[in-house]
């Protein structure tokens, strides 16, 4: 295909266009709303992984070390629990430290009684999970380790958390790809209604001898050219929205907001790599079933 042929089915695709620049312009309005209703419910599922994973630091478990425990083997101990897969922070805290949180809560006489070999308390370690899906697992390792004594946590909220999420990726997952679906069918029925104006230029283009590919490009090119101008322009929106959420609650939240610099990049190559899919799947199968015969007369007729 020489340059001239390339010039000839890029300018066919502007002027599809603009010649259905009425329906071009309602098909680009209505797969903004699904984009933008698409990077809504992946923004709301973004926050509520960061929720989680706030929520997961915040439900720690407590390994204590044996008493007798030296200090190389307390080192050694921090290296082997650091070393559990899904173990995502550990931090050592002395009996010492342990004792002086209750300082103020006991007498300053019986405080001093408490300190050197009569300290009751164990040197632990707080520990914090990637994955509480695999809280059960972790668990069942830092149990194995020799120099634990004992451990305390909560795998009730653990299971509860892991739960909330699955349906919590579920229901989003759906709603995306129900979005998706609905912006093929509007792309195609925006090609659909181009095909069907130009359907007789089309029989004529097939009679002459132009291959399916050559009348196909156009419309596809049409299809992309929409799906990325509705992409660019749901990332505008989504951006100026999602900034002025961020201002009024950004830190007011449990856990805070995502920050918009931290994913604009996913949404914005996200929505023009869905824009443009869509636009050209589209307008392959509205194509597709009027190339079978003649430019499509007998499909449209």
């Amino acid at each position: 295909m020489n340059f001239s042929s390339v010039r000839y089915l890029i300018r066919e695709g502007f002027r599809n266009i603009w010649q259905n620049r009425l329906m071009a312009f309602a098909s680009v309005g209505v797969l903004v709303s699904c984009l933008l209703l698409t990077g809504g419910a992946y923004m709301a599922f973004v926050n509520i992984e960061h929720i989680f994973k706030w929520a997961y630091g915040q439900n720690v478990v407590v390994a204590f070390a044996r008493e007798d425990c030296t200090d190389e083997q307390l080192d050694m101990l921090m290296d082997k629990i650091s070393g559990i897969t899904n173990v995502e922070k550990v931090k050592f805290i002395s009996k010492e430290q342990s004792l002086l949180k209750y300082k103020d809560s006991i007498p300053d006489t019986v405080y001093e009684e408490m300190q050197g070999e009569n300290n009751p308390y164990l040197d632990a370690f707080e520990i914090t999970f990637a994955d509480l899906g695999k809280f059960d697992q972790t668990i069942t390792q830092i149990k194995q380790i020799p120099e634990i004594d004992s451990t305390v946590y909560s795998d009730d909220i653990a299971h509860k958390l892991t739960n909330i999420r699955q349906v919590v990726l579920m229901v989003s997952l759906w709603i995306i790809l129900m979005l998706l679906i609905v912006s093929l069918f509007i792309i195609a029925n925006t090609i659909k209604l181009t095909v069907y104006n130009r359907r007789l230029e089309i029989s004529i283009m097939k009679s002459v001898g132009a291959t399916n590919a050559f009348v196909r490009i156009p419309f596809m090119l049409e299809g992309i050219v929409l799906g990325v101008s509705a992409g660019a322009i749901a990332y505008g929106i989504i951006c100026l929205l999602y900034s002025k959420l961020y201002d009024v609650f950004g830190t007011s939240m449990i856990g805070g907001l995502v920050s918009f610099d931290s994913v604009w990049h996913t949404i914005l190559f996200g929505f023009i790599a869905i824009g443009a899919w869509t636009g050209m799947t589209g307008s392959a199968f509205s194509m597709r079933k009027y190339l079978k015969d003649q430019g499509g007369i007998s499909g449209v007729l």
